[in-house]
């Protein structure tokens, strides 16, 4: 499934970017809610504070008549004062509270905790009836000035309980929290509309300029260029992105001029073609007149006629032009194959037979490795003996005070590592027929071994050149491929490469 680089990455960043600020959020709510509930608590001392001063006051103004007016007024004047009491600290009950109702009642468990804990200095939260309070709890000391009413029996002679509600924090922390929310979903937008703006401008714009090169570039226009001016990765990549357009165009611009030499080439060999076999059709029937003229007269010469040995040489060298023709003619105007299923081993063992002679009288062994499961080859079999002879006369030749000759024959399949991947790509068949030549020779220099099969190129003084160029044809036109390695000073190695008929 395609996804644009521009949409993985704004995903990223908006989780990234939704991740950051829900964490900030709740952190934020956090610390506002304990500074609120903080501040609360701070309100519950104060406001326990001031309590216990007017008690304090109405106590040494010994008016403890008042004392129910001023705990009911005081939660009047301050909406956040629920209650306020007073209760004894040994059995838990309420003496005087803001709420006229609770007087002779038990006070809360949790305050009862917190006596029996004898926790007074820190406030604490309560829940009733599913509200929540802040509350503190404050000891009334028995001082001296209350002695000439309470006696000194008694330490402490109650114990009083403040209370405010926190539904006003609650609903200030529920708007806090809304506020937090609202502040993150427009900062969620903002970022990620401004991430989604520097993206198109700095990453999404220059990409689909490069687009836009490359797919004119695909259209054929080989001249536009990219703009290098940005001072980011995207400069360097379009810097080398222009450098290797630059090297495309520098080898397109080789390769057509090579093209256009091939084909200057092709066409001066078509022409000399034409040529050549037209001065071979002129020259090999005068030829072959002058051959019979010379055979008659060198017959009825002497057998000690000094003549005879002249005769014999204008034979030997008719003989010789009368084989350059042939080949001129074989290269202008080649047959086409005619293919039959063949066995390799047996086209082999002709040539081998025609060349053994000549082989022996040059001291050359020749050993043959010869794989017995060889399978059979759609081949020209009189073409293909002609292109194994001229290799093989090649090898002797090129070895005039003797040596060696390995021929190697042997199956394998296409993708194995004794075939190249040039190769593979002309051979259609599953099986390759591999024929190997091996001379122990002088070998051919590295700068001749690319012009090997170019036709006329040669460097014995006998020869026409035609040979390996005729011998590459033939190969090619059987679907296969010859090629040549060589080390001067230690031989040269011919392989032609055959698709062999699958079993």
């Amino acid at each position: 499934m395609y996804m644009s680089l521009k949409v993985r990455i704004v995903i990223a960043a908006f989780l990234i970017t939704l991740a950051i600020l829900a964490i900030s959020a709740w952190r934020d709510i956090q610390f506002s809610e304990r500074a609120i509930l903080e501040s609360q608590i701070e309100k519950a001392v104060l406001f326990s504070d001031r309590i216990e001063h007017g008690l304090i006051v109405l106590m040494l103004n010994n008016n403890s008549k008042e004392l129910q007016h001023f705990m009911t007024s005081i939660t009047t004047d301050f909406k956040e004062l629920k209650g306020v009491r007073i209760f004894r600290p040994d059995d838990g009950i309420i003496f005087a509270s803001s709420e006229p109702s609770e007087i002779g009642e038990r006070i809360y468990d949790e305050d009862l905790k917190r006596l029996e804990a004898n926790d007074f200095n820190k406030p604490f939260f309560i829940e009733k009836d599913d509200r929540r309070y802040a509350s503190k709890l404050t000891e009334i000391r028995n001082m001296p000035a209350c002695n000439r009413c309470h006696g000194t029996e008694k330490e402490v002679l109650g114990i009083m309980d403040v209370e405010l509600s926190l539904d006003k924090i609650h609903q200030t922390i529920q708007k806090v929290k809304q506020q937090h929310l609202v502040d993150s979903v427009i900062g969620f937008f903002l970022i990620g509309g401004g991430f989604l703006l520097v993206i198109g401008i700095l990453i999404e714009r220059p990409i689909k300029k490069m687009i836009q090169t490359i797919r004119k570039i695909e259209e054929g226009d080989l001249s536009i260029r990219m703009d290098e001016t940005r001072g980011d990765e995207f400069g360097l990549l379009a810097t080398s992105f222009n450098s290797m357009l630059d090297s495309v165009v520098s080898a397109k611009k080789q390769l057509e001029d090579y093209h256009i030499t091939q084909m200057q080439k092709a066409s001066r060999l078509a022409s000399l073609g034409e040529i050549i076999s037209g001065i071979a059709h002129e020259i090999k029937n005068p030829l072959a007149g002058i051959s019979c003229a010379v055979q008659v007269f060198h017959s009825e010469l002497e057998k000690n006629d000094s003549r005879r040995e002249v005769t014999a040489e204008i034979l030997d060298h008719i003989r010789r032009l009368d084989g350059i023709v042939k080949g001129l003619l074989n290269y202008a105007k080649p047959k086409p194959p005619q293919f039959f299923s063949s066995s390799v081993r047996d086209v082999l063992d002709k040539a081998i037979f025609f060349l053994y002679p000549e082989a022996k009288k040059q001291q050359v062994h020749i050993e043959t490795n010869l794989d017995p499961d060889m399978p059979s080859v759609m081949m020209d079999p009189d073409q293909m003996q002609q292109v194994f002879l001229n290799l093989m006369i090649n090898a002797v030749q090129a070895m005039p005070d003797g040596g060696a000759l390995k021929i190697t024959i042997y199956k394998t399949e296409k993708d194995s590592s004794d075939v190249n991947n040039a190769i593979k790509e002309i051979i259609s068949s599953k099986q390759v027929a591999i024929i190997k030549f091996t001379d122990t020779g002088a070998g051919v220099e590295r700068e001749n071994l690319q012009n090997i099969f170019d036709p006329f190129f040669t460097k014995k003084s006998k020869g026409t050149g035609l040979g390996l160029s005729i011998s590459q044809r033939i190969v090619q036109e059987h679907g296969g491929e010859i090629i040549v390695d060589s080390k001067v000073g230690k031989g040269c190695a011919f392989t032609i490469y055959l698709p062999a008929i699958n079993s």
